[in-house]
């Protein structure tokens, strides 16, 4: 049975569109198995997935069923040089038999490649399980602002070469109270640091940091008469840019921390746990009517983070010797657990590295059991009189504070 599908007319604007979208993936050296296009709410949607990057074009009204995924040619031709060809139709013709065509009709002429229907495919909406930051402005002072902060100085191109010079390897994008910010630093490379800051309509506040291939997206897509709202997650792994005619999504690089976070929901979600998400890099967790809080820490110097689980076992702890001599006794016993005095509390701990992420659940089970064990214990020998303050000839550092969970 022989197929005759109208896409519709694309003008000049929407092919334009699409094919600088197109053009910034073939200088990226990204390999696409083509162009889907489709309709849905009654406009024609043009998609480009990828892995790491997917970016979804509105375009005008349109009333055709299905998906067809279209070789990246018929649409880069007709938007070369700003769409110097006009307008064009396009048009699906063919049978299963034969295999389907697609015909782009435009004043110039025709050209007929070969194409595929699919299903309609499902192209899914950022989730930002850890919260989110975003920045509504204009797409010419989001062009201003990264240009500002991002790219190189000026004087870049007129030092001599130098191998000790290094180019920065990300640059920095803040959303803070009706403030948008991008930033470099280019201190390494013999310069200064580039800010780039403008007034935005903004949610929330956060930081996220972006490779400089990012800058190809942010030069190619966005166009300066639309208006865009920037997104991004808090966990630092999904950047979002919208507007009217554009959806675009990139999935960075995992942080570890973040990806020991995720593994670490699973085993509790899988293990009916009772927990609750703390911030960005904290759970709390009740195991057997225990508080453990749960946090992932970076690690200076070392790609992979620890997981660190802590409950306290007295809250109200004076730095007493006969305390302190306790501890000691049980840290040095060998137990799998140990004891610290932080900020007047006793801790009970255990670490964990990325790779004994498997023994999770019953790490969380002794420590709640030695827990309810030392119930009591140590309340005595916390209620002794503190250690004098000792004599200090460095300046004091900020501590670490664990987060308690269900106070």
């Amino acid at each position: 049975m022989s197929t005759q599908v109208t896409l519709g007319l694309v003008d000049t604007e929407e092919l334009s569109r699409v094919f600088d979208a197109l053009w910034m993936m073939r200088k990226e050296g990204k390999t696409l198995p083509g162009i889907v296009v489709f309709c849905e709410d009654g406009r024609r949607r043009w998609w480009i997935p990828g892995d790491k990057l997917s970016i979804l074009i509105t375009g005008d009204a349109a009333d055709f069923s299905g998906a067809y995924r279209l070789p990246l040619t018929i649409m880069a031709n007709a938007g070369r040089q700003n769409a110097a060809n006009g307008a064009v139709t396009y048009t699906i013709g063919g049978d299963a038999a034969t295999g389907l065509t697609v015909t782009a009709d435009s004043m110039r002429g025709k050209q007929t490649v070969s194409c595929e229907s699919i299903p309609v495919p499902e192209h899914p909406r950022a989730e930002f399980a850890a919260g989110c930051a975003s920045a509504k402005l204009s797409g010419k002072d989001l062009a201003w602002t990264v240009f500002a902060g991002a790219h190189p100085p000026f004087e870049a191109i007129m030092l001599e070469e130098d191998d000790d010079r290094q180019s920065p390897d990300h640059f920095m994008m803040t959303i803070e109270k009706k403030r948008f910010t991008v930033a470099s630093d280019w201190t390494q490379a013999g310069m200064y640091n580039m800010v780039g800051s403008t007034a935005a309509v903004t949610k929330g506040s956060g930081s996220i940091r972006l490779d400089p291939d990012f800058l190809n997206v942010l030069s190619n897509c966005v166009d300066a008469e639309s208006e865009w709202t920037v997104c991004f997650g808090l966990d630092g792994q999904t950047i979002v840019l919208e507007s009217d005619a554009q959806y675009i999504v990139s999935q960075l690089t995992k942080v570890p921390v973040h990806e020991m976070k995720e593994r670490v929901l699973k085993v509790l979600e899988r293990d009916k746990f009772e927990h609750h998400v703390v911030g960005t890099t904290k759970i709390g967790v009740r195991v057997d009517g225990v508080p453990v809080s749960v946090e992932m820490f970076a690690r200076e110097g070392d790609e992979s983070p620890l997981l660190g689980l802590s409950s306290v076992i007295v809250r109200e702890a004076n730095e007493s010797p006969e305390l302190l001599r306790e501890i000691n006794a049980h840290n040095q016993a060998g137990s799998l657990t140990r004891l610290w005095h932080e900020n007047g509390k006793v801790l009970l701990g255990i670490d964990l590295l990325a790779d004994n992420l498997s023994v999770v659940t019953s790490r969380l089970r002794h420590l709640a059991r030695v827990a309810k064990d030392m119930s009591g214990m140590l309340e005595p020998f916390a209620a002794e009189a503190a250690l004098p303050p000792k004599k200090r000839f460095r300046r004091k550092k900020t501590p670490t504070v664990q987060p308690e969970v269900w106070d």
